[in-house]
């Protein structure tokens, strides 16, 4: 492609930027999507003799799939690298997203991704979820004394309490916090579908605390209703801000597993569970659409299903007579 040509394809990724803001895609999935979509349109220019977005054909599309599936060796013969099926998956479906809105805004004539089949993912249980006393821990192991730890306690409780996503909590407002009813309501949830969610006595003091005595001393204008606000600059707490918060507190509590905010997220819904709570009710509070998303949240560990066997299976039971 020439320069002229490839200048017109930035220009169409730009809108496809702005259409999936206007869309309310979240902050992570926009340049994660528009770096995937830039790289499948080198991958045209290179490997194929399409001059523009209109002459890219199913079959082409069909090529940069097995690519990425089976990847070619480099010049000097040293294998590449294979990727993941989930790194294979968010490129294809950058893709066919990108080429879904080329084709419903009618700037191409027919859609050559449409019929690109990701490939499919394999179920997998949720790592290093904390165990009762580690989550307990790693909550109680930051103080509530310096108004940043206090304003990071309310996180680690809501977080611990509610299970809902990183995304969510950066989201909140002053205004989507009841202490006295006490909920917390998820306005921008997936799918912006609001829902409310209950909050335990915990996060209600650690939330109390924060709002009371801390929140005034960071918030500026342009943190304007954000619930949770950096120390530093006062504006919204950040991605980064959230990690690192998080980070911190496992590090305090002396907990070698790798814990992220979707740490406690699986660890409330796993806990949950073990203290026979409904699973159509964990799926309710986690915003889960169906219901086996939240089985593979809420495994079950081995040793919970060897106590059922022994209990209940007949050749574990004591034979009569």
């Amino acid at each position: 492609m020439n320069e002229r040509q490839e200048k017109k394809l930035e220009l169409l990724r730009a809108r496809f930027l702005e259409w999936m803001e206007a869309r309310n895609y979240s902050p992570r999935t926009r340049p994660d999507y528009n770096r995937h979509v830039r790289d499948f349109l080198a991958w045209i220019g290179e490997h194929t003799d399409a001059t523009s977005i209109n002459e890219v054909t199913p079959a082409q599309v069909q090529s940069y799939q097995l690519a990425l599936c089976h990847p070619p060796a480099h010049d000097d013969g040293t294998p590449a690298k294979t990727l993941s099926l989930a790194a294979q998956g968010c490129k294809l479906a950058a893709v066919k997203t990108f080429f879904l809105w080329l084709s419903n805004t009618q700037q191409i004539a027919h859609n050559p991704a449409a019929g690109i089949q990701p490939p499919r993912q394999p179920q997998t249980l949720p790592r290093d979820v904390l165990t009762q006393d580690e989550a307990r821990r790693l909550l109680e192991a930051t103080p509530t004394i310096k108004p940043r730890d206090i304003r990071d306690r309310a996180i680690l409780e809501v977080l611990y309490a509610t299970g809902i996503r990183r995304a969510e909590l950066l989201g909140l407002t002053i205004y989507d916090v009841d202490l006295q009813a006490p909920t917390l309501r998820i306005e921008n949830a997936k799918r912006n579908i609001t829902r409310l969610v209950p909050l335990t006595g915990s996060a209600v003091a650690a939330l109390n605390l924060y709002l009371s005595e801390v929140r005034s001393q960071f918030a500026t204008s342009t943190s304007q209703a954000a619930l949770f606000v950096s120390s530093k600059s006062g504006h919204a707490l950040s991605d980064n801000d959230m990690l690192r918060i998080v980070r911190k507190a496992a590090t305090r509590a002396r907990i070698s597993k790798r814990v992220t905010p979707h740490t406690l997220r699986h660890s409330c819904a796993t806990h949950l569970l073990q203290e026979q709570a409904d699973i159509r009710q964990i799926q309710k509070l986690l915003g889960h659409r169906r219901l086996s998303t939240t089985e593979i949240y809420t495994h079950v560990e081995i040793g919970d299903l060897q106590e059922v066997i022994a209990r209940c299976h007949p050749r574990e039971k004591p034979q009569k007579g």
